[in-house]
């Protein structure tokens, strides 16, 4: 599975562990019904993948996908373009919202 982030948006996941208090942890990243497309992205920290998790390397950070987030995720870069969000380049959504924070398939 391919996933990555942008230098600037791994910045920003580091920053925030870090004031969190979860460095180390992985970033999970989950797709969830939701956003005015039908499927939006969810992001958190977890202290361990688990057992039906795939473990990325992306750089500096480690992230956890779930087997039916990883088919819908595959190939995406993430971004932190100036704003409060980031965003999310999938090459499998075939429809997004403006923000690029929901999509559909």
């Amino acid at each position: 599975m391919r996933l990555s982030f942008t230098e600037r948006a791994s910045q920003a996941v580091l920053a925030r562990a870090r004031e969190a208090e979860v460095e180390g942890w992985l970033l999970r990243i989950a797709v969830v019904a939701g956003g005015c497309n039908g499927l939006t992205y969810d992001l958190y920290f977890v202290e361990d993948a688990g057992p039906e998790d795939t473990v990325v390397e992306g750089g500096p950070l480690r992230i956890a996908v779930d087997r039916a987030s990883a088919a819908l995720l595959d190939g995406t870069v993430i971004d932190l373009p100036r704003g409060p969000g980031f965003r999310f380049d999938n090459p499998r959504a075939k429809k997004t919202c403006s923000c690029g924070a929901s999509f559909e398939t």
